[in-house]
């Protein structure tokens, strides 16, 4: 279930996945800029945090995400992101 601590840039690779999103993400991006940030891509994510890391991520949390910083944070809090 854990796959381990993930770099900045390993996640925001992991994210853009979730979202389908082929242009290069950054802590900044804010969640209207990606297309694939609708509800689906954010079952998506959820799906993915919970596959790769057992974490669960609430529908309450992930509405409340308003870019990607917001989704790195979440994955900080958890220990998953080093730094």
């Amino acid at each position: 279930m854990s796959e381990g601590r993930l770099t900045t840039e390993q996640a925001l690779a992991m994210i853009a996945e979730a979202f389908a999103e082929p242009a290069p993400l950054s802590p900044a991006t804010r969640r209207d800029d990606v297309a694939g940030w609708d509800s689906m891509g954010a079952l998506m994510l959820m799906a993915e945090l919970d596959e790769r890391f057992g974490l669960q991520l609430d529908a309450e949390e992930s509405r409340a995400m308003r870019q990607v910083g917001d989704v790195l944070d979440y994955l900080r809090r958890h220990g998953v992101l080093d730094g």
